[in-house]
This record gives structure tokens, C-alpha cells and sequence, in this order.
């Protein structure tokens, strides 16, 4: 038997493991690595590895968890990951003259961003229908979740989690909850893909070279589609919510691609680390960093930061500026 599927079938025994224990056991950290056993394959022994570990995954969590916990499974996690490792595989010639014979130009990992955050905007729109094909239905099961006895345990004295509060607390994750969503399958996605990347580069089983992260660059028609969906996500009822989904994926993508202009344009700078630190925490804390930094991202085409000198009078290569000597 071929090694690749020999490798598939283990690693997606691995991510159905993972991802059943995850779901009995309510583990976030075993349900965050599930992704990675598919990756691995993928990314270590090719696209039939990948597509193998998928298959694997949910035959064996349709056998020990049921045919709908194994749809979720393949929704959510084998299918899409095993089509993003694919993704990162493909390469054609370099057209460019001068690369050298044999040159080879791999997918673009903005490309790839593009592609997964498109795919996290219509998975957050299809659990959106799961919970209710309206808004009121789907106002009400946020509603219920807030009346969990989980919450109760929180408000002992019951003064936090009362019907007002908790109707407010629906209205707000009414809105809310389609990108959440989007932006934490996006973020599991794309850490478990940079995770195995870096595990096979270091094995010496990658099949790509590592892509330089700094050079990310969104495709521009993501512009116009994140456009559509932040106008879209203002109409009431049901396809505002998905629109809302959407919208919440693309702005995390153009989060990246400002993070990445930032690393870039910094380097140099004698409080790189300290920066850099400071935008990271400000992310994970206040909400309108992020959004500081996705406009960054948006307005990087227009702006060319990465092609510019940055602070130390250095071009962001590293390179000295064109013109001056080298020794």
C-alpha cells in the first residue's frame, strides 16, 4: 500500500481521536488540534494524504460518534482543511525570465488567506441556517444559551443574568455571533496549516519551501466583496446575519495582511519587539486595534509600505536602498 494512504488513514484516525474526545470532554484545547494531524498529511506527504486523512476522520466518527456528528466533522474540519492543504501544494513554472532552469512559483499565501476566509464566511452561514432559518428563531436559541445553567453558576445572587440583561446580551450576539464564528474556524484553520508547516519544514518532509509571510497580499477583489458584506450585514432579518459572517472573515484576513506590513515596515526600529507586542496585545484586547490594523491591511495596495523605506533608511528587504555601495 502507498505510503501517502498509509499516512491518511492514520492521520485522520489521530484528528477523529482528537475531535471525538474533544466533543465528550468539552476540551477547546483537544477541538484546536484537530485540524493538525490532517495538515500534517497534507502538507508532509502530498494532496492524496490529505484527502485519505479526511475520508478516515469521518468514516471512523461516523462509526463510533453517528452520521451527523461525522457531517459536522467533515464540514467543519476534514473537508476544508484537506482542500487548504491542497491549496498550499499547488505551483506552476515561474514565468518570470532570470528564476533559474527549473524554477518553480507556489501558490500565493494571500491566495490562500482569501480561500479560507471565504470558506469560514459560508461555513458561519450555514450554522446560522442550522440554528434557525429566521431571526427571531435564531434570537431565541442565543437567548436560551444565556439561560444555561453554566451562566446561572456565574450569577449566584442573580443580579447579572436577568431577562433584561439576557435580552440584551441576544440582541448584541444576534449580531455578533455569525463573525465570531467565522473568525475563530479562520484563526484554528490557519494556526493548525502554519503549525504543520513549521513541523514538516523542521522534519525535512516539506514539499514547498516555507513562504515568506511578510509578503502577504490579499487578491483585490476581496475589497469589493468586504465591502458588499459590511453594507449587506446592516439589512435586518436572516441575510444580514449571513452577510454579518462574511464580512467578519474578510476583516480578520485584511487584520493579517496589516499585521504583515507592519512586521515589515518596523523592521529597524529600535522598539520593534515592543511594538509589535503592543499591536499583538491591543488585538487580543481592544476590538478597534483590530480594526485599526485591517484598514492598514485595505489601504496597503494603495499605500506600498513594504516597498518603501522603513524607519531606519533601509528598504524593507533588508537590501541597502538602490544607489548605495557595497563592500
Amino acid at each position: 500500500m502507498p505510503t501517502p494512504i498509509i499516512i491518511g488513514a492514520g492521520s485522520g484516525l489521530v484528528s477523529a481521536a482528537l475531535f471525538a474526545s474533544a466533543a465528550m470532554a468539552t476540551s477547546f484545547l483537544l477541538l484546536l488540534l484537530a485540524p493538525l494531524p490532517i495538515c500534517l498529511a497534507g502538507l508532509g506527504w502530498g494532496s492524496r494524504a490529505a484527502l485519505v486523512s479526511a475520508i478516515a476522520g469521518a468514516l471512523v466518527i461516523a462509526l463510533s460518534l453517528g452520521p451527523l456528528v461525522a457531517t459536522i466533522y467533515g464540514l467543519v474540519i476534514a473537508a476544508p482543511l484537506a482542500v487548504l492543504t491542497h491549496l498550499v501544494l499547488l505551483s506552476q513554472p515561474a514565468p518570470t525570465p532570470g528564476n533559474g532552469v527549473g524554477a518553480v512559483e507556489w501558490y500565493p499565501t494571500g491566495r490562500l488567506v482569501a480561500w479560507a476566509a471565504l470558506i469560514a464566511g459560508a461555513l458561519a452561514a450555514v450554522f446560522i441556517l442550522i440554528f434557525g432559518y429566521d431571526q427571531e428563531s435564531y434570537r431565541e436559541l442565543i437567548r436560551q444559551m444565556f439561560q444555561q445553567d453554566a451562566f446561572k453558576e456565574l450569577d449566584q445572587d442573580g443580579t447579572l443574568f436577568t431577562e433584561e440583561n439576557i435580552d440584551r446580551l441576544a440582541s448584541v450576539f444576534t449580531w455578533v455571533f455569525p463573525g465570531f464564528l467565522a473568525i475563530v474556524w479562520l484563526t484554528i484553520s490557519l494556526f493548525n496549516l502554519w503549525l504543520a508547516g513549521r513541523i514538516v519544514d523542521a522534519s525535512g518532509r516539506a514539499l514547498r519551501p516555507w513562504p515568506d509571510l511578510h509578503a502577504l497580499e490579499l487578491p483585490n477583489f476581496l475589497v469589493l466583496l468586504f465591502a458588499g458584506a459590511i453594507v449587506l450585514s446592516f439589512i435586518p432579518g436572516l441575510p444580514g446575519l449571513l452577510a454579518t459572517g462574511l464580512a467578519g472573515a474578510l476583516l480578520f484576513a485584511y487584520v493579517l495582511q496589516g499585521l504583515a506590513v507592519i512586521h515589515v515596515y518596523s523592521k529597524g526600529m529600535p522598539a520593534r519587539g515592543l511594538l509589535l507586542a503592543t499591536v499583538y496585545l491591543g488585538i487580543l484586547l481592544l476590538g478597534w486595534v483590530a480594526i485599526l490594523v485591517a484598514i492598514l491591511g485595505l489601504a496597503e495596495p494603495m499605500l506600498g509600505l513594504r516597498q518603501r523605506p522603513g524607519p531606519s533608511g533601509q528598504p524593507p528587504s533588508g537590501q541597502p536602498p538602490t544607489g548605495s555601495g557595497t563592500t
